[in-house]
C-alpha cells in the first residue's frame, strides 16, 4: 500500500491533477448558461417577428377584401367604423369614403386591425383608392 502512494506522488510531493476543480465547474455551467439565455432571445425575438408578419400579411389580405366588397356593392360605399369580420371578431375594419375635389372621384380609405382581448392592437393596414363616384352612373342611367 505504501508503494502506491509513492507512486501516486510527483517530485513534489503533490497528488497529479486527475479532475476539474469546482470552480472549473461552476464557470463553465456559467458561461453555458449565458450562451443559453442568449440562444433563447434569439429564438424568442424570431418567434414574436414571424407572428407579426403573418398577421401584417392576413391584414392586407382582409383590406383588399373589402376594398373589393364595398365595390362590389356588398357593404354601402358610405364611411363605417368599426365593424368586425364574421369569420373572426378580433378583426376589425372602417372605411371611410370623402369626395375628393374631382366631379367623380371618391377617395376610399379602408383600415383594417387586428385586436387581442384586451383591446390592444396587434397589427394594422390600410389602404387608400380613388374610385368613380357610382352616384354619377346612376343619374346618368336616369337620364337616358
Amino acid at each position: 500500500m505504501r508503494h502506491d502512494v509513492l507512486t501516486s506522488l510527483d517530485r513534489s510531493g503533490t497528488c497529479p491533477r486527475s479532475g476539474l476543480t469546482l470552480l472549473e465547474i461552476l464557470v463553465s455551467t456559467a458561461i453555458f448558461v449565458a450562451s443559453l439565455v442568449g440562444v433563447m432571445q434569439v429564438l424568442n425575438t424570431g418567434h414574436r417577428a414571424r407572428i407579426e408578419a403573418v398577421l401584417d400579411a392576413e391584414a392586407a389580405l382582409r383590406c383588399e377584401t373589402i376594398i373589393g366588397e364595398l365595390l362590389a356593392g356588398v357593404y354601402a360605399l358610405e364611411s363605417t367604423s368599426e365593424q368586425t369580420f364574421e369569420d373572426n371578431p378580433s378583426w376589425v375594419w372602417s372605411a371611410d369614403v370623402a369626395d375628393e375635389g374631382s366631379t367623380d372621384l371618391l377617395r376610399l380609405d379602408v383600415e383594417v386591425s387586428h385586436k387581442t382581448g384586451a383591446d390592444r392592437v396587434n397589427s394594422t393596414f390600410s389602404l387608400t383608392r380613388l374610385v368613380r363616384d357610382p352616384q354619377i352612373f346612376a343619374d346618368a342611367e336616369g337620364e337616358l
